[in-house]
């Protein structure tokens, strides 16, 4: 029996050293589970860690309740103010319309303060748009209200009587005008300097539709001052195509540079010209541009 013990159970150095390492091992790995059991139940049960996880939740909650009530308060406030004010638009002047009338077309009673107090102020509305610059006023009712806005055109008595007296229009003659007689007709500003220079360089005007040529002279303008012209003297400033340079032609509003030396040209190379007509025989001279230039030519000595 001991012979059979000390067969099976007497290790040598090498193998005690290998058994000790063995069992080492297999602890380690027995007592692994147990150790991580005990840190994870210590992690739970950390007093400040389950302090702070509980104050989570508890302000998850409120986060949750007070975007619940903001959302019930919002709606609220929002129907109660979408049948507010409900607009009744209608034809209005906001220079003159009283509070009154501003109620009626459904603006609030702050809203119909502020825009009176703007007026009382010295504030004008000069345009619909203006009406949108009032604070408080919102886009959508500025858009429903600037349609029906009409603002009535102040007039100063005082200058139109003091106007009408000095610069009434009268019927004047284009061919004798003065600068200052031009000026005169109705809505034309500065516009009749150029007229005046239009008709220096022509050489006269031949009619009255001549004045509607003058640059930056518009039909709807043309239209107002037409009934103050009149022609009464047609007699016009001629150019002698048989002497005059191609540079001297070329500087009537009627002849073109390339109508100049063509008009030159002719002439060196076929001599004078007989009548004001042979100037047809130039190739490139249309009808239409003989008979402008034509009442401005002449072939006399």
């Amino acid at each position: 029996m001991r012979k059979l013990f000390k067969d099976y159970f007497t290790f040598s150095k090498t193998e005690a050293f290998i058994a000790i390492i063995l069992v080492a091992v297999i602890s380690f790995f027995i007592a692994l589970p147990y150790y991580y059991s005990f840190k994870k139940d210590k992690e739970i049960l950390d007093v400040n860690l389950a302090h702070k996880s509980n104050e989570a939740l508890n302000t998850k909650d409120s986060i949750v309740k007070l975007s619940e009530e903001n959302k019930k308060y919002n709606n609220s406030y929002y129907s109660k103010n979408i049948t507010k004010n409900i607009l009744k638009p209608f034809s209005f002047d906001p220079n003159s319309i009283s509070e009154e009338g501003f109620i009626k077309l459904g603006l609030s009673n702050k809203l119909s303060k502020t825009i009176l107090n703007y007026r009382n102020k010295g504030g004008k509305f000069k345009t619909p748009d203006d009406f949108r610059k009032i604070w408080g006023l919102s886009k959508d009712d500025a858009d429903i209200l600037v349609p029906y806005i009409v603002i009535e055109k102040s007039v100063n008595t005082k200058y139109q009587t003091y106007s009408s007296q000095k610069y009434a229009p009268q019927i004047i003659d284009i061919n004798t005008a003065t600068i200052d007689e031009y000026k005169r007709l109705p809505n034309i500003g500065n516009l009749a300097y150029k007229v005046f220079n239009f008709r220096e360089k022509l050489g006269g005007f031949i009619s009255t539709e001549q004045v509607k040529e003058t640059y930056g002279m518009t039909d709807s303008l043309f239209q107002i001052i037409q009934p103050y012209l009149k022609t009464n003297n047609v007699e016009t400033r001629k150019l002698n195509i048989n002497t005059s340079t191609d540079i001297e032609l070329s500087k009537h509003p009627y002849i073109s540079n390339e109508v100049a030396k063509a008009i030159v040209y002719y002439r060196n190379k076929y001599g004078s010209f007989a009548t004001v007509n042979d100037v047809k025989k130039i190739v490139f001279i249309t009808p239409p541009t003989f008979n402008k230039m034509a009442p401005y030519i002449t072939v006399a000595d």
